[in-house]
């Protein structure tokens, strides 16, 4: 590595302005590399041209760890105690970000022989016109590049045409990258690289790579299927091995490497934080999509569950794409049968396997008082009622309980087992309890069981060991587990939807050559092999952003499962993928999308749309108004978004001038929209209203486009952001001998040899600032407590926002040593003097300008001694 000094020269033609230190968003799990940042420098000022820094102020030695290419700027790892603030005061520099660790994906579980012999990827085609494309034009996306940042490839997989190196062997189809972690990997910040970016433990990335391109017809698979675009070549850049994760450092060389290696399309399956795009990621993607016509796609989340604000960020650059998931329309499952009828289900996570009971064990539906059932959550809902050895049905209601509550409760009981009827439909993912066995079932298996237990309450059940492959109730609709935008900035994101939901695809040979996963890890790759096809049938004229457009125009909204109107934006962004519709279309519609924003931002009184006609004759094309639901995202007060939002019939108001007109083959027009915010839906529940504006030309088989238009009712800077009910934020301190914990009494005088302060937040949603402020008996700021000092933060956990036991989720972060940052963007701390102090908490309200404290939740939680 390279020394840097920082010297005291100038010259009048090198002085740029200085930038800023741009911090991360803090995770439970969140790790930095030590004193290492992504410096990004300001147009103009290139760092390999200059040689040097050179600044007026300060002296600063750093090491170079990385000089990027196609991002300006370099990592540093700082030498001499200075930090990031320091490093954005230099002249030519536009921003600093801290280096983050990542987290490696979860390794699938092996599949089972049952899980192999079902077509999953055939039925994902069917709903997406990828089979139509390929058996009708023979579209492959041959002669197009697709690079993976994951966990590598298998590249010896015969799918993927058996190279005997990377790039090696006849048919080899795998044809560059670079292995940026290694094997040793431990987070000291060093990695020992090399050039084999194999994936033989992780998985993921096999996956990943075999939804975009694999070619499993005649190398014995269980089941013989094709990739969406089986034709094209790949890239593995891998970034994470074996459980372990890499940084983000890593993750851009492995997208800028792509670029080099000639990828046209980068897949970016990766989970990265939530709510904003101002990580150097998200900056990079924009960078390649803008200057080097590349498309970058990435993984939406898996946050179903838990509301609004959960999209991740790999995906939120203002020139990618976010992931968002469809369930596929079968998939393969542990069974029961009941009454001489088989039933899929789908066991505890906890319990992870299947649930094997006693064949003598009978149904016991828990009915409420009046004949519906019960959520199980309390050992009321069992009393007076014989549930000994037996199988008990309930229904789920996370804004009662989680699962582990509801399951201890049947236990305590004296329950045998648990069936848990999802809602609203499908099958969803329990936690539960790893000393009991419970699943969920599909709310038509509920109904069926009530049915055949009133004919005869003493019949029995029986389990079955292997999966079969069901029909899934809600196929082809967006998954549960599939993250609710929007950004942080009320960006829409995600913009389109893919089959994610049990998605058969390879995986490394030694670990059983395929295997069924589900996730927007699996819709991503998805959106990405249809850029291929899509580039393949228009010989890559389009730009990438054109190819964004086109697949948002010409997607196919969806509903939920056993639901008449669309799903909101805001789920499913511009809807399900539909390469049949987006190669045949004839008209670009824009801009992509149409974003709101909230009731004291609203921008909606005059919005300019413009119609493209690609077609060679003249075409009159008609406007309309399609609205989906709103999703009401907070009621009662609530700190927490609701974690499934209540679904309602709130429509803007939607005026076009004109409403129709007439365009010339090869030329565009303009049509002015006029909204209106919704005239029913309560401001104070912030609800998310949307839907599409429809262009739809004239003529038979002509192909209407749409774009999506998404806001909020209400102002959200009032979105509450700490939540208070639970008695937090607060301060106490952990006694280092015997563990326990307890609050401090005003002044309390804290011993560092004995005791660990905490300070516990308990966050329902995000904020673009967090900060533990420290303040002297004069209210001046002494500075910030460790760990968290000014970055962007989201919650602290939705589902149900109780653990196991019934108590609040929240978290608890350690006081290091008494030390705090002199600044919110240091990393290097020091001890205050000895006094008496305020310790503050405060969050930054969404969409404000930032100004303390009149822009901030403020919370004194604790007067202390130093």
């Amino acid at each position: 590595m390279k020394i840097v000094s920082i010297l005291s020269l100038v010259t009048a033609a090198t002085l740029v302005s200085a930038g800023v230190f741009i911090p991360s968003e803090p995770r439970p799990d969140l790790e930095y590399v030590p004193d290492a940042y992504i410096v990004e420098f300001q147009e103009g000022f290139n760092y390999a041209r200059s040689g040097i820094f050179l600044n007026v102020k300060i002296n600063l030695s750093f090491d170079i760890r990385h000089q990027f290419d196609m991002f300006n700027g370099i990592s540093v790892k700082v030498k001499s105690g200075h930090t990031g603030d320091d490093l954005a005061g230099l002249e030519g520099v536009k921003r600093v970000w801290p280096i983050e660790y990542v987290n490696a994906p979860e390794p699938p579980k092996p599949a089972s022989e049952e899980d192999l012999i079902h077509p999953s990827m055939t039925t994902a085609h069917q709903i997406t016109g990828v089979d139509y494309i390929q058996e009708t034009f023979g579209l492959t996306g041959n002669g197009y590049k697709v690079g993976i940042v994951d966990s590598g490839i298998d590249y010896t997989h015969p799918a993927f045409g058996g190279c005997t190196g990377l790039g090696k062997g006849e048919g080899c189809r795998v044809v560059a990258g670079w292995d940026y972690i290694g094997d040793e990997f431990d987070k000291t910040g060093v990695v020992k690289e090399d050039a084999d970016p194999i994936d033989q433990c992780g998985g993921h990335g096999t996956h990943v790579a075999g939804i975009i391109g694999a070619d499993a017809r005649n190398v014995g698979a269980p089941q013989p299927f094709v990739g969406v675009a089986p034709g094209v070549t790949l890239g593995a850049y891998k970034i994470s091995s074996c459980g372990k994760g890499g940084s983000f450092e890593i993750i851009m060389r492995g997208m800028e490497q792509a670029v080099k290696d000639g990828m046209n399309i980068i897949n970016l399956s990766v989970g990265l934080g939530s709510s904003y795009r101002t990580n150097p990621i998200a900056v990079l993607a924009d960078k390649l999509a803008q200057e080097h016509n590349v498309s970058v796609i990435g993984a939406g989340g898996n946050s179903g569950e838990e509301g609004v604000w959960k999209v991740e960020e790999s995906g939120l650059g203002a020139f990618s794409i976010s992931a968002a998931s469809f369930d596929n329309i079968a998939g393969s499952y542990n069974f029961f049968s009941y009454d001489g009828v088989e039933y899929p289900y789908l066991s505890s996570t906890s319990w992870g396997k299947p649930l094997n009971l006693a064949a003598s064990a009978t149904l016991v539906p828990i009915l409420k008082g009046d004949g519906s059932l019960s959520d199980g959550c309390t050992a009321e809902s069992y009393a007076g009622q014989d549930v000994n050895g037996k199988v008990v049905l309930v229904i789920s209601d996370t804004s009662a309980c989680k699962s582990g509550v509801r399951g201890a409760a049947a236990k305590t009981a004296g329950a045998a087992g648990m069936l848990v009827q999802s809602t609203p439909f499908g099958l969803r993912a329990l936690s539960g309890n790893p000393e009991f066995p419970m699943a969920s079932i599909e709310g038509r298996t509920s109904r069926a069981l009530l049915v055949a237990h009133e004919k005869n309450p003493t019949q029995t059940f029986q389990w079955f060991e292997e999966k079969k492959s069901f029909k899934v109730e809600g196929g082809g609709t967006p998954s549960d587990f599939s993250s609710w935008g929007f950004d942080g900035d009320l960006h829409i994101k995600p913009e389109i939807a893919a089959p994610g939901g049990n998605i058969l695809s390879t995986y490394p040979q030694q670990m059983g050559g395929y295997t069924v996963m589900s996730g927007t890890s699996m819709a991503t790759p998805y959106i990405a092999g249809a850029h291929a096809l899509l580039f393949e049938a228009h010989k890559k004229v389009l730009r990438g952003q054109d190819a964004r457009q086109i697949l948002m125009n010409t997607a196919i909204p969806g509903s939920f499962f056993n639901d008449t109107e669309l799903a909101p934006v805001a789920k499913q962004g511009s809807g399900l993928i539909n390469i049949k519709n987006a190669i045949a279309a004839k008209t670009l519609f824009s801009p992509d999308r149409i974003e709101l924003l909230d009731s004291t931002h609203f921008a909606g009184k005059s919005v300019g749309v413009i119609i493209t006609n690609l077609g060679d004759a003249e075409t009159c094309y008609t406007l309309s108004h399609v609205a989906t639901e709103s999703a009401v995202s907070y009621r009662g007060g609530n700190t927490f978004p609701l974690g499934s939002p209540i679904l309602e019939n709130d429509e803007a108001i939607v005026s076009f001038s004109p409403s129709q007109v007439t365009v010339a083959a090869g030329q565009s027009a303009t049509v002015t929209i006029q909204f209106q915010e919704p005239s029913t839906g309560q401001a104070s529940e912030f609800p998310f209203y949307s839907g599409y504006i429809v262009a739809t030309p004239q003529g038979r088989d002509a192909i209407p486009v749409h774009i999506p238009y998404a806001g909020i009712k209400g102002d959200i800077a009032q979105v509450p952001i700490l939540d208070t009910d639970a008695g937090f934020p607060s301060f106490a301190v952990r006694n280092m001998t015997s563990g326990q914990i307890g609050p401090v009494e005003e002044g309390h005088k804290i011993d560092w040899n004995t005791e660990q302060p905490l300070i516990q937040t308990r966050l329902g949603s995000h904020t673009p600032e967090l900060s533990f402020r420290l303040y002297d008996a004069e209210g001046k700021l002494a500075g910030y407590l460790d760990t968290q000092r000014g970055i962007a933060a989201s919650d602290s956990g939705r589902s149900g926002n109780l653990d196991a036991n019934g108590k609040p989720v929240f978290k608890s972060t350690l006081w290091k040593g008494g030390n705090v940052f002199v600044d919110r963007n240091a990393t290097t701390s020091t001890k205050p003097p000895p006094g008496r102090y305020t310790v503050v908490v405060a969050a930054q309200r969404k969409l404000s300008k930032g100004e303390y404290p009149a822009d901030f939740e403020v919370y004194e939680v604790a007067v202390v001694e130093l």
